[in-house]
């Protein structure tokens, strides 16, 4: 049997099967007989069934999933490719390869009872997620399909297995899970309250902060409106900035608001509130809430404290009156109306006749009730127009407005004189006090503030001249204080010449271990005739004349050459001298010191300078000055703060190291509670701006204690050592260095 091709008679071909058989006819001849028949179409199907055997071949062993043929007894008899490099092994070795060896140990069991279901047929298939081995031992997940074909009689024939590679897709779920866990214990944990709600303002989940902040349990909460937790005032508010939310005007806002507590309390907090979209539409709103009741109270007291400061700054804290830096606003002001609407001002300087006697004897609290009872006096015999200020110490002013005849001027201080004069009762003690006066006149006798100031203190003067216990105008012939301040300076000028100045040093001790922090100068003059006289004496004198720059570079030398002796000895506490304002505004002073410095071999981070507290007042002393002296190196001290009331706040606008209360404040911390006083209060905003605070002054054991108490750093005075010459100092020095 053959199969051939024939040609039709219309030229077309087809398979044909030829049979052939012998045999012989009736005749004897040998035959031969061909049966041909058509197999075209049976070898058409033949081969459409052998093309597609081979796709679904091809489709088996390069299918993107891995594809496992298996016996009953669960032996590989098939792999394809994506199935050998899944698992790690040759296409020979798996064939033959028992299915439950591919299981990792844990597995092993769930997938022996689910293929006997399957071959028994007690399941027609098994969809599942599990982990498989790797012939190098790692595992790997796979979602598993698989099921039994049956034969013509629907008895099992063998299984098949579709195995899809879901390592990317669990890490891809891990990573989901993992952020979610991470998310719901942000959510939970987070310093800060969370909620979300729903568009009508119910709250719809919480976390723990949020219910610590507000003192409700969880079911409490959920479910509550947020206007419910709102604060009346701040409902408006609230409610317009969330329409705008939900009308996407805005698309978040953040409001300081308050919430109220379960308690009935209320808490600060800054909420910070957006509505997620989902498919371009709000669902629900989410918001993170700030607990800021801390800060706004913070917020509170300073406000507060930056108004008493204001005060204090503008006002004297024993009195009342206004201070200095007031009275040269109100002065300058008052002669500009009088400029205006052509009318006359007097200055009233006035001086307490037998104030450092009754402060002396009769204790600094007399002397203060005295100053009290000075200020009632002359605040009730003045008008509201006028104003009274208190200089400092026993020194007051009166500006009296809107004059039109002089003797007005004199009728007000003789007034004044006679109440001044009448007896005090205090303390339960009769005391006797008075003025002196001296007046000055706008515009008879001076144009301007500065120049009514000298003329008002020159007919004081006068008036303390001739006895005390009256007032005097200025005239012109009052120059005869001229004339004192002119040999004044000849003094000076003598003493410069011939070595009469001298220093003393005091030493300022760590008020908790004793030791030296540093070392003040102290200018010191052994006058011919008068003895030896403290700065406090002749000083003015000196800055009257002009004289404070060559005294002052003579003081700078002489103290920084003495002080590199020590230094050389192993003390390295600074040294601190005392400048004045006319010092500092000198267009030579930054030379003369950069000079010395040079010469001297002094460091700079050893000199502190000691600054007067009116500096500060002074609208002219530029601030970049102190900075551009605090860029040399040098160390920057605040001397007697408190004496002119500047305000706490002005501590930071400068580049100061040390700050030193005035010797008011350290007997005033004596009375009161410490956290209440105002030392209190310098120690607290300086220690917070990094700056050391040093009390002056401190005379008995009893204020020794009060600085400690109050936080001052280090401490200075009498009590702890007096004044020392050179020598003296030295030898202190070479103890502490013991």
């Amino acid at each position: 049997m053959a199969e051939l091709t024939f040609i039709r008679k219309d030229g077309s071909r087809f398979q044909g099967s030829v049979t052939s058989s012998q045999w012989q006819d009736s005749a004897g001849r040998q035959l031969t007989s061909l049966l041909v028949q058509d197999v075209s179409l049976r070898n058409a199907a033949q081969e459409a069934l052998r093309q597609s055997e081979n796709r679904l071949r091809l489709l088996y062993e390069y299918a993107p999933v891995g594809i496992v043929l298996s016996d009953l007894d669960g032996r590989l008899t098939f792999a394809n490719r994506k199935f050998v490099e899944m698992s790690g092994y040759v296409d020979e070795e798996l064939r033959g390869f028992a299915y439950l060896d591919l299981s990792i140990p844990e597995e092993a069991a769930t997938t022996k009872e689910l293929m006997r279901k399957l071959f028994c047929g007690e399941i027609s298939t098994v969809c599942r997620e599990r982990h498989m081995r790797r012939k190098d031992g790692s595992a790997f997940w796979v979602r598993v399909t698989a099921g039994v074909l049956l034969n013509e009689q629907g008895r099992p024939e063998y299984a098949i297995g579709v195995f899809e590679d879901i390592a990317e897709h669990r890490r891809a779920e891990e990573a989901v899970r993992r952020s979610e866990e991470r998310f719901r214990a942000t959510f939970q944990n987070a310093p800060l309250g969370i909620f979300e709600a729903s568009l009508d303002c119910r709250i719809l989940n919480v976390n723990t902060k949020l219910l610590e902040m507000l003192g409700y349990q969880r079911d409490e909460l959920v479910g509550m409106s947020l206007l419910d937790l709102t604060h009346p005032t701040d409902l408006e508010q609230t409610m317009q900035l969330f329409g705008q939310l939900r009308t996407g005007t805005i698309d978040h806002y953040v409001l300081e608001k308050r919430y109220l507590r379960k308690d009935h309390c209320f808490v600060w907090v800054k909420v910070t509130m957006s509505l997620p979209q989902q498919d371009g539409r709000p669902q629900y709103s989410i918001a993170i809430v700030e607990d800021i009741t801390e800060r706004k109270k913070a917020q509170e007291d300073l406000r507060r404290a930056m108004e008493q400061s204001y005060h204090l700054a503008n006002h004297d804290p024993l009195t009342g009156l206004a201070n200095r830096a007031q009275f040269n606003d109100r002065l300058r002001d008052a002669l500009a109306y009088a400029r205006r609407d052509d009318h006359m001002v007097a200055l009233h300087l006035l001086d307490l006749d037998r104030f450092k006697s009754i402060n002396d004897s009769m204790g600094h609290h007399v002397g203060d009730l005295l100053l009290q009872a000075v200020a009632e006096r002359i605040t009730s015999n003045i008008r509201a127009t006028d104003l009274a200020a208190r200089l400092g110490g026993d020194e007051f002013v009166v500006i009296q407005t809107h004059l039109a005849d002089p003797a007005a001027a004199g009728a007000l201080a003789d007034k004044l004189v006679d109440e001044l004069s009448r007896p005090y009762m205090l303390d339960s003690q009769e005391t006797h006090s008075g003025a002196s006066i001296g007046i000055a006149l706008y515009p008879n006798d001076a144009r301007d503030g500065e120049a009514l100031m000298k003329r008002a203190d020159l007919a004081l003067y006068e008036a303390k001249h001739r006895g005390r216990y009256n007032y005097q105008r200025y005239r012109d012939e009052m120059g005869a204080a001229v004339r004192e301040a002119l040999r004044l300076e000849q003094e000076l000028l003598r003493a410069l010449r011939d070595d009469e100045l001298c220093l003393h040093y005091q030493p300022q001790f760590d008020v908790r271990t004793g030791r030296i922090t540093g070392i003040e100068t102290l200018l010191r003059w052994r006058h011919p005739q008068r003895g030896l006289l403290t700065a406090a004496e002749f000083i003015q004198d000196a800055e009257s004349a002009g004289l404070m720059l060559p005294i002052g570079e003579w003081t700078l030398h002489t103290a920084c050459s003495e002080y590199r002796g020590w230094l050389r000895a192993g003390f390295d506490a600074p040294l601190t001298l005392n400048v004045s304002s006319r010092q500092l505004k000198h267009p030579r002073f930054l030379p003369v010191l950069r000079r010395v410095l040079q010469e001297t071999g002094l460091p700079c981070a050893r000199l502190q300078l000691e600054l007067r507290e009116s500096l500060l007042l002074d609208p002219k002393s530029p601030e970049t000055f102190l900075r551009q002296l605090k860029s040399s190196g040098v160390r920057l001290a605040l001397d007697n703060f408190g004496t002119e009331l500047t305000a706490l706040s002005s501590l930071s606008r400068y580049p100061l190291d040390v700050v030193k209360p005035s010797r008011a404040l350290v007997r005033e911390s004596l009375s009161g509670a410490p956290e209440n006083s105002m030392l209190a209060a310098i120690v607290g905003v300086a220690h917070g701006l990094n700056i050391q605070v040093c009390a002056e002054g401190v005379e008995t054991a009893a204020e020794l204690a009060s600085v400690r108490s109050h936080g001052c750093d280090s401490a200075q005075g009498n009590l702890l050592s007096t004044p020392l010459e050179a020598h003296e100092m030295e030898r202190m020095i070479g103890e502490h260095l013991m």
